[in-house]
């Protein structure tokens, strides 16, 4: 990590930048691929049918204020988010070490190229 670290001292905004991308896609790309899995699967659901049937209850609230159709009030699509994100929040650790791992590569073969692409287009 020492040949990193002086790269990190020259460019820190280029390396928070890096972590900051990777961090987000770590959480975005998961949660899609674990919400499509149990979708695809449909497993049996591990919340009472009182809460699930509550919380589509306050979800459909939501999405008549913002004009959308109701759901189903068996639906599993609340569950089916609430465990995706479950699994996101409880796979960080790995998340964060993955982000870190590849934040010095990432800030040196994307970020850096970006931002003196751009320089250059301010010109």
């Amino acid at each position: 990590w020492k040949r990193h670290l002086h790269r990190f001292r020259d460019r820190p905004a280029s390396h928070i930048t890096a972590f900051a991308i990777l961090h987000e896609i770590t959480a975005i790309v998961p949660m899609f691929g674990v919400y499509y899995a149990l979708d695809f699967y449909q497993p049996k659901t591990v919340f009472p049918e009182q809460v699930l049937q509550e919380g589509n209850r306050v979800v459909n609230k939501l999405r008549s204020y913002a004009g959308m159709d109701a759901l189903d009030t068996k639906s599993p699509v609340l569950a089916h988010l609430a465990l995706s994100y479950a699994v996101v929040k409880a796979a960080a650790p790995l998340r964060i070490a993955a982000s870190i791992a590849l934040t010095p590569w990432t800030a040196k073969h994307l970020i850096v190229p970006f931002v003196k692409q751009f320089s250059k287009l301010k010109r």
